[in-house]
């Protein structure tokens, strides 16, 4: 078997995680976000606030990204889970998000603080994480082999 990314590697080789809401009826959505990360593992992302997630967000701040690397020739799969609460960038955290963003990406997005405040459709947001898990070795349990997941200390 070949080895497993640690969750920091995770973070750094990685841009895109499945990110998970629901909205205040419990409707689940998943969609994938391009995000950046700080040294507590908080998420930071741009989107819209017309789109379905940060709908589901103001309705319903609690969330979960995973961010994974599927099996290969060098690795085995590797998996990192987090959840928490999700709040919308503003003040001095607006600008310090913004400023990993835009170290993180070469997307041409804005990179002017103005542009994610007051009428702009677009937000930044930070999933300010409270749990964290990574895959276990799987477990056999009654004839079939199971996922295990254990807790990672969040720096």
């Amino acid at each position: 078997m070949g080895t497993k990314l640690t969750p920091e590697e995770l973070l750094k080789s990685n841009h895109y995680c499945v990110f998970s809401t629901a909205n205040s009826r419990a409707e689940p959505w998943s969609t994938p976000l391009f995000y950046a990360f700080d040294e507590h593992w908080r998420l930071f992302w741009i989107s819209a606030s017309s789109g379905r997630h940060s709908q589901n967000l103001a309705e319903n701040p609690k969330a979960s990204a995973v961010i994974y690397e599927p099996p290969g020739v060098s690795h085995e799969v590797s998996a990192l889970y987090l959840s928490g609460m999700v709040s919308i960038c503003q003040g001095e955290q607006l600008s310090y998000a913004l400023g990993i963003y835009m170290k993180r990406t070469e997307l041409g997005v804005s990179g002017r603080v103005e542009d994610y405040q007051e009428n702009s459709p677009c937000r930044i947001f930070c999933l300010d994480t409270d749990e964290a898990f990574t895959l276990h070795e799987p477990e056999w349990e009654d004839n079939l082999l199971l996922d295990k997941r254990v807790a990672v200390e969040i720096p």
